[in-house]
C-alpha cells in the first residue's frame, strides 16, 4: 500500500532503474506520482520526471566525479526537513537505492528519526546491461558466481579485494570504475591467468546511446582508452562476455 494516512509522513526510497524509463516497476511510478517532493540524482533519466504530478517539487542533488553538488550528510538531513512540510517525500535514485545507491544509510538516517521510510527496488544497472545484450551473467557453461564490487580505490581494503578475484567460472561487475580501469586490471593481472579473461564494459546501459566495448582483462584499458569511454558505464569480467560475443554472431548470421 502506498498511500500514506492524514498527518502521516513518509518517505520512499525509489530505485529508478539502469536508464530506460520503461524498466520503472509499477509501484515506483505510483509513488512517483503521489510525491510531494523529489529528491533526485544525476544518473536518473529526464524522462521519468514525466511520472510526477504537476505541482511536485524537485530537488536535485545529483553526485558527479569531483563534484558533488551536496556531500550525503546533507542530503540525509533535507530529506529529513523536507518531511516536517511535506507528507510524502522520494528519493529517486538510479539503479537500486540499495546496490551501491547508499540508500542504507538515509534508510538508517531517517528511521532514527521517527520518519517512516520504505525502499522500492530498482532494476541495478548490471542486471540491465546484461539482460540489454541478451548476456545471462550466470550459465551453468560459463558462471556459476556473481560478484558486484565497487571500483572506488578509497574503498577500504579495494587494492587486496581486486587482487585476490577469482574469475574461474564467475562474473565480476565493477561499478563506477571506467576512471580506475587501469588499476583494476592491474591488481586482476596479479595472478597472469587471468589475461585472457574476457572483459566487457559498457556505457550507458539500456539508453539509447548505450555503448559496448570488449577485450580481455589484459587489453580493455587500452580498448576503453582508444574508444574515449566514459561514466557511468560498468565492467564485467568473466566467461560470460564470450557468450554475449558467440550470440552476437548469431544475431548476425539471422540477418
Amino acid at each position: 500500500m502506498l498511500m500514506t494516512g492524514a498527518g502521516m509522513k513518509k518517505v520512499y526510497l525509489i530505485g529508478a532503474g539502469p536508464g530506460d524509463p520503461e524498466l520503472l516497476t509499477l509501484k515506483a511510478v505510483r509513488a512517483l506520482e503521489e510525491s510531494d517532493v523529489i529528491l533526485y540524482d544525476q544518473l536518473v533519466n529526464p524522462d521519468i520526471i514525466k511520472f510526477v504530478k504537476e505541482n511536485v517539487k524537485l530537488v536535485f542533488v545529483g553526485k558527479q566525479k569531483s563534484n558533488h553538488t551536496l556531500p550525503q550528510d546533507e542530503i540525509n538531513q533535507l530529506l529529513y526537513e523536507y518531511t516536517k512540510d511535506y507528507e510524502t517525500v522520494s528519493r529517486l535514485k538510479g539503479g537500486d537505492p540499495f546496490v551501491f545507491g547508499r540508500g542504507g544509510e538515509e534508510y538508517e538516517y531517517l528511521l532514527t528519526r521517527g520518519v517512516e521510510c520504505e525502499c522500492i527496488p530498482g532494476i541495478t544497472t548490471a542486471l540491465g546491461a546484461a539482460a540489454s545484450l541478451g548476456m545471462p551473467l550466470t550459465h551453468r557453461d560459463y558462471a556459476s558466481g556473481l560478484s558486484l564490487i565497487t571500483g572506488h580505490r578509497k574503498e577500504k581494503g579495494f587494492h587486496e579485494a581486486v587482487s585476490k578475484l577469482d574469475l574461474h567460472n564467475k562474473s565480476c561487475v565493477f561499478y563506477m570504475g571506467v576512471t580506475s580501469l587501469a588499476e583494476i586490471t592491474s591488481e586482476i593481472l596479479r595472478n597472469k591467468i587471468f589475461a585472457s579473461i574476457p572483459a566487457m564494459i559498457v556505457e550507458n546501459a539500456t539508453r539509447e546511446n548505450q555503448r559496448v566495448v570488449t577485450g580481455t582483462v589484459a587489453t580493455i584499458a587500452d580498448i576503453a582508452k582508444e574508444h574515449e569511454i566514459s561514466p557511468p558505464a560498468i565492467l564485467i569480467f568473466g566467461e560470460a562476455v564470450s557468450f554475449y560475443l558467440r550470440m552476437k554472431e548469431l544475431r548476425k548470421a539471422t540477418i
